[in-house]
């Protein structure tokens, strides 16, 4: 009877071993994700930050240099999920001097994939020597009135 009950508690205290071992094995494994998901949750940041705004700073842009700089925005935000996209300012450009003198609308227009062109507005005359390319979730459409979504808006 009393060797039952030995045998009995070493099978036990076995099984319970092993389970332990599995539970610290699998949080070894996934410890990384398991910090940086406790992390992200204290600090309030979450899994879909696109690391925006960003200031670019150089002398001169090019049409081209600013197309890419809207397509990177639209493609950034679109690619988070559906609740994560929001208005949010993704690139801010700053030249020595105003970008009149380098940047046209339609050249920006033109150099945009044509796939994307809808999607973008221009709301500056680049006189000054800054713009900021916004991604913006909703915007009022001026010819119909009604809200479009997923936007890149330059101004």
């Amino acid at each position: 009877m009393k060797g039952e009950m030995a045998l009995d508690m070493v099978v036990k205290f076995l099984i319970v071993l092993v389970v332990v071992g599995i539970v610290v094995g699998l949080f070894i494994k996934f410890s990384s994700d398991s910090k940086d998901a406790v992390k992200d949750m204290f600090t309030g940041k979450n899994n879909t930050s696109s690391g925006f705004p960003k200031t670019i700073q150089q002398s001169t842009f090019s049409s081209g240099q600013v197309a890419n700089y809207i397509e990177s925005c639209y493609d950034t935000m679109t690619s988070l999920d559906e609740n994560s996209q929001k208005d949010q300012t993704c690139y801010v450009l700053m030249a020595d001097s105003p970008f009149s003198g380098f940047v046209t609308s339609s050249g920006v227009t033109g150099a945009v994939d044509s796939k994307m062109r809808a999607r973008v507005i221009i709301n500056t005359t680049f006189s000054k020597d800054y713009i900021r390319i916004t991604f913006a979730e909703f915007v009022k459409d001026a010819s119909t009135s009604s809200l479009v979504s997923n936007r890149v808006i330059v101004n």
